[in-house]
């Protein structure tokens, strides 16, 4: 982060004391959190989960933001990831996510395309569209805003399901267009300006919309739309303070 929005968000911090929001990662509260997001006309007309620009979301002193808040919350109340021995395989992570992955039971590989950025989890390099794995390795996959960005995402479906073993379950999270049946995607958009008004942001080749579960259903997943208001992982107050997104689920993609 450069340094001069390093200074902003410590006077926000230091502006903005209260007890309204809390950080789960830092463990700090807050008045209110920074706003934070890609500023995109088409996420905004299609109404997008994961995506866009959010009020109130990014914590000021650790940067964490409210789709990483959700998943630690999903794998603190919704899993068993941390009570009995788990193998994920986490591709190309969320640091704040792949930091608090951590424990006894749980052993964590890293893998990426660009794995000089992750140095410090000693990552493999791999491409979700091939990944260089036994068939039934892993417990967990989480594959969070990737999908969106690889030239073949039913083969990277497809991958992933592979990996899997039965039983097991990915977390396949996409900024996903809750007003859009069918998902846009032109691969002859060549330039940044095209794909930006086209998808949302640059280095985004399609806008899911709600058929993307159809495409993971087709890949042989079993889906579950798990949102935390709606399935009560806590007392709704609880949730607000964690400035959680109403209408953003966790997609949780099971391997029966």
């Amino acid at each position: 982060m450069k340094p001069i929005k390093k200074l902003r968000n410590k006077i926000f911090a230091l502006i903005n004391p209260g007890k309204k929001v809390y950080c789960l990662y830092c463990k700090k509260t807050y008045r209110k959190f920074l706003h934070e997001g890609v500023k995109s006309p088409i996420f905004k007309k299609y109404k997008v989960a994961g995506g866009g620009y959010k009020l109130n979301v990014q914590c000021p002193n650790c940067y964490s933001v409210d789709r990483s808040r959700l998943l630690y919350l999903f794998f603190q109340q919704r899993t068993e990831v941390y009570k009995k021995p788990t193998k994920i395989l986490h591709i190309s992570p969320n640091k704040e996510i792949a930091n608090v992955l951590t424990g006894s039971t749980i052993t964590q590989i890293v893998g990426t395309i660009e794995p000089e950025q992750y140095m410090e989890y000693n990552p493999v390099r791999l491409d979700v569209q091939e990944m260089d794995f036994p068939d039934n390795s892993f417990d967990v996959v989480i594959c969070c805003h990737v999908i969106e960005h690889v030239d073949d995402d039913e083969k990277a479906m497809r991958e992933i399901y592979r990996v899997l073993k039965p039983g097991g379950f990915g977390v396949l999270q996409v900024p996903l267009a809750i007003n859009l049946e069918k998902t846009l995607e032109d691969k002859t958009l060549t330039t940044d300006k095209q794909r930006k008004i086209a998808h949302g942001q640059v280095d985004h080749v399609r806008l899911y919309g709600l058929d993307y579960f159809d495409k993971l259903k087709k890949t042989g997943f079993r889906v579950e739309r798990d949102n935390p208001y709606d399935n009560k992982w806590l007392p709704e107050a609880e949730l607000i303070r964690h400035r959680l997104d109403r209408i953003e689920d966790v997609i949780v993609a099971h391997k029966d």
